[in-house]
């Protein structure tokens, strides 16, 4: 082989080692932050039923 079928060789490797630790996952995240604001996804609004699951479980627990 010569030096420069080994450096193609080794450099197809690279790229493929180097795409395999792109996560589908991790794609789309927010790589820029600001002090003080929360950047992320709005947060769903809960349900009548949920709401006073929460209620109970809150009761639950209290000292009171």
């Amino acid at each position: 082989m010569s030096g420069k079928n080994i450096f193609v060789i080794t450099a197809l490797v690279g790229l493929a080692v180097g795409l395999s630790g792109c996560n589908q996952d991790e794609q789309g995240r927010i790589l820029s932050y600001e002090k003080g604001t929360y950047l992320g996804q709005a947060d769903q609004k809960l349900g009548e039923n949920q709401l006073r699951d929460l209620e109970v479980r809150t009761s639950l627990q209290s000292w009171n």
